[in-house]
């Protein structure tokens, strides 16, 4: 299992074998054309108040820890999920292009594409950490050595991690590693090792764009049991395409992001992704990526408001 596992890893786009793209491009080929997701919940106006919005796009929009803006995808998006039956793996990864498709998110546009997002189910979470840990650092994201091992730690049952990259005024790009002479690796492209920013002087944004080059979604297959194909699948999806602050923290409006969080009531856990949700994702790839973070967090919150209607 771990040596199976391992080896999708590796054919997964971090090394790029064409076996493992062929999931991805059976998955794209069958994305609906239209502009929606299935089984969105509508929650009602009072469970999702101006104040319970603000606090909930408080809690989520999580910053990245190299430039400290809220990144998004600008490579089009590419999943693929193994470790779980054929039939459910397939389905997590149409669940992720549909709810992408929805969002406003860039699919990629080549067949077959290079996976960028990788769902990993396995029943030994912590074992494939250690290799990713060990062998694929720079899978974990931007971090110091010493911070290592305490990233590379499962501690939910779904859990992400995310590759970030910096675009400056001039649209050159660098990848979010302490140093590339570290043995963090190099990640889709050629980064350079001391790399060089140009900013804008305008009042409203910098220039500097945060933005995801993979993510990693490992799925502990021990703690899933019992839960259904649905929620799971939209869960997941939530975490494929924005990177939220926690998961296990239950917030104030039903989120599919409460859905395994331990102190949640059942009327906050909903059975797929919200209309609160959806929103967010829309605003998130409407906001002005090279803003502050207050106002990139600020313009997800507006655009949640306007689309809900009421504020």
């Amino acid at each position: 299992m771990k040596r199976s596992i391992l080896l999708a890893i590796m054919a997964s786009g971090l090394a790029l074998s064409a076996s493992a793209q062929e999931a991805p491009q059976t998955a794209q080929q069958q994305v609906a054309p239209e502009n929606a997701v299935e089984n969105v919940i509508v929650t009602e106006p009072r469970l999702r108040s101006e104040k319970a919005l603000n606090n909930f796009v408080i809690a989520h929009a999580a910053a990245t820890p190299f430039l400290g803006k809220i990144a998004r995808w600008k490579t089009g998006i590419c999943p693929i999920t193994v470790g779980l039956p054929p039939e459910v793996d397939l389905y997590i990864s149409q669940r992720i292009l549909r709810v992408a498709l929805a969002a406003g998110a860039p699919l990629a546009k080549s067949e077959p594409c290079r996976p960028n997002i990788v769902v990993l189910a396995t029943p030994e979470p912590q074992k494939l950490l250690d290799f990713v840990r060990a062998k694929r650092p720079a899978l974990l994201g931007f971090h110091y050595r010493p911070q290592a091992e305490r990233i590379a730690t499962m501690k939910l049952a779904v859990q992400a991690w995310y590759s970030t990259a910096t675009e400056d005024f001039y649209g050159m790009i660098s990848g979010d590693f302490p140093s590339a002479s570290m043995g963090y690796g190099v990640m889709n492209g050629d980064f350079r090792d001391t790399p060089t920013y140009h900013a804008s002087g305008s009042r409203l944004g910098d220039g500097l764009k945060s933005e995801f080059t993979t993510a990693i979604i490992v799925v502990d297959a021990g703690k899933i049991v019992g839960q259904e194909v649905g929620p799971l699948s939209d869960y997941i999806a939530m975490l494929a395409i924005s990177q939220g602050l926690s998961y296990d923290a239950c917030q104030s409006v039903p989120t599919i992001t409460n859905l395994m969080a331990p102190d949640c009531s059942a009327d906050m856990k909903p059975a797929a992704i919200t209309d609160v949700d959806m929103t967010y994702l829309r605003g998130l790839y409407k906001m002005r990526p090279d803003g502050s973070y207050m106002q990139q967090r600020g313009s997800i919150a507006f655009e949640m408001k306007k689309d809900l209607g009421g504020y």
